[in-house]
């Protein structure tokens, strides 16, 4: 049950060790026989009734028996023995979660605080547990703003959950003040700084926590997205490479990762999809680059990408065995290997290309035009698979009723190029607004391709359409959150990786009303523009 298990060989009064009974007691609790658990305990204190190691183990069995009373007094008793460790409750916070029963553990928390309100470390538990159940809010009301360094990083993780990214910079400026040790503390306070567009002191930030965790790879990440960020690609390149070492990180050995340019002609080159599909169609523009350079370059990526980039190269299967390589380059790698900055971004458009019979066949397929033709996105996807970018895809995404400004509009046709599970959103479009959902027959991204051939514009949040359309060297307008993506970079309407872009960005986090009212005179103005040049 973690470090505060109970420890063997501790007997009393001269009586056999209770250690057997624990050790059998502990099993069964994480066998899930709490019947039995609660027998072996009640019999150890029936013994001893101040054997503490066996009060804990009674506590966590009631407590996941759901008996929360009788529990709270258990764990009461066992947290005030032992001041200098965390409240036992957290032991029985992840034995629920480990069974599915996380939401459980709430009503443990607050019974547990009934009996000990001035517990800052019992508080302090709960506050993350209510973190990790994506209730910032809570978290905010459970621990003392004036408290202690571990409650200042409650505070600053809280806060930036809720997009007050200032505010989670103080809590994480008076971290640091209390506590300069730990890395995380200057990782967070520069993060929270980069969203505000404090570049130098982000960066002053992230170093301080490199020079206290030079090994840590997401220490590594997390400087190099501010460097990003702040356009300094140059320095920024290397550190991102750290990715690769970040546990989970599915990727090939190391010791075949492209190191440069200067030996790749003859050679054979894997290019491989990490990821998100938006990086690799930003970053395949370097495949013909490479090939330019004498390489013989493979393209590994999803089945949803192959029809799209087979003239690019040629395209392996990512579920099939890989062919042989003398080097692979995850896309993400490629900026590295040529040594990327702001002002030598590749960026001769279109590199992708709509197969032009599917775009005829599509054509077909769409409703006639009565003016312009414009694809909407309107959310991204979740990825509930890694931790914390569901909250982030709630900060870039909207609901398609939002788009509301936009059927004021005359003169325009929306197509929905919206895939995922805010897709069924195109049913009911808002009052006014004429939108065609083509999607449901769309197989890849060779389809979605050959759709957008037919538009004149693109808007959508910031999504691996936004990739697409621009590579395809369609007009895009971009509805970016207000703590955008490093490629976006700051205080500007323009990008540099797509020269037809167009950046509509928040003011205020969570506030989408400014730019949605910027695209929809932009939108209007395209559409007086397209009349007239069409007037016969």
């Amino acid at each position: 049950m973690g470090s505060r298990s109970p420890a063997p060989g501790r007997g009393s009064r001269g009586t056999a060790s209770p250690w057997p009974s624990l050790r059998a007691a502990l099993a069964a609790i994480e066998a899930g026989r709490f019947a039995e658990a609660v027998g072996v305990c009640e019999a150890l204190l029936a013994e001893n009734p101040a054997d503490i190691d066996a009060t804990c183990l009674l506590g966590l069995a009631r407590g996941a028996r759901g008996e929360v009373d009788a529990a709270a007094v258990l764990l009461d008793r066992v947290a005030r023995a032992r001041r200098g460790h965390a409240h036992p409750c957290r032991d029985l916070a992840e034995l629920l979660e480990r069974r599915g029963e996380g939401a459980r553990a709430s009503a443990q928390y607050r019974a547990a605080l009934a009996l000990a309100p001035e517990d800052g470390r019992l508080r302090r538990a709960f506050a993350r547990h209510l973190l990790a159940r994506g209730d910032a809010a809570g978290a905010v009301e459970s621990v003392d703003a004036g408290g202690d360094a571990a409650s200042q990083e409650i505070l600053g993780l809280a806060r930036a959950e809720l997009g007050e990214f200032g505010v989670a910079a103080d809590h994480f400026r008076r971290l640091v003040a209390l506590d300069p040790r730990p890395a995380s503390g200057w990782s967070n306070l520069g993060m929270m700084l980069k969203v505000e567009g404090r570049f130098e002191e982000a960066v002053a930030a992230h170093d301080e926590a490199v020079a206290r965790a030079p090994q840590d790879p997401q220490i590594r990440v997390n400087r190099a997205v501010a460097l990003l960020h702040a356009g300094r690609f140059a320095e920024a390149w290397q550190d991102y490479e750290w990715r690769l070492r970040l546990p989970g990180h599915q990727g090939l050995p190391l010791e075949t990762l492209l190191p440069s340019l200067e030996d790749v002609e003859g050679r054979t080159v894997l290019l491989v999809h990490e990821e998100g599909f938006g990086d690799t169609l930003q970053f395949v523009r370097y495949a013909p680059l490479l090939a330019a350079r004498g390489a013989r370059v493979l393209l590994a990526v999803p089945r949803e990408l192959e029809r799209l980039l087979v003239h690019l190269g040629q395209v392996v299967a990512m579920d099939r065995a890989l062919p042989s390589f003398d080097h692979h380059c995850p896309f993400f790698s490629l900026p590295r290997a040529f040594a990327t900055t702001l002002e030598t971004i590749p960026a001769q458009i279109p590199y992708l290309r709509a197969d032009p019979a599917l775009a005829a066949a599509w054509a077909s397929r769409l409703p006639p035009a009565r003016g312009l033709r414009v694809g909407l996105v309107w959310a991204g996807q979740a990825r509930p698979w890694l931790r914390g970018f569901a909250t982030l895809d709630a900060r870039r995404s909207l609901v398609l009723s939002e788009f509301a400004p936009l059927a004021e509009i005359p003169g325009i046709d929306f197509v929905s190029l919206q895939k995922g599970e805010k897709a069924h959103e195109a049913a009911s479009p808002p009052a006014g607004l004429a939108l065609f959902d083509p999607m449901p027959s769309v197989e890849d991204f060779a389809d979605t391709a050959a759709i957008i051939a037919n538009l004149d514009l693109v808007v959508s949040v910031d999504t691996s359409v936004v990739h697409l359309a621009g590579a395809l060297g369609k007009p895009v307008f971009l509805l970016d959150r207000y703590d955008n993506c490093w490629r976006w970079l700051s205080l500007r309407r323009e990008s540099p990786w797509y020269p037809g872009l167009t950046i509509f960005r928040q003011g205020r986090p969570g506030d989408w009303s400014g730019p949605m009212r910027r695209v929809a005179a932009a939108l209007h103005q395209a559409s007086i523009h397209s009349s007239a040049m069409h007037r016969p």
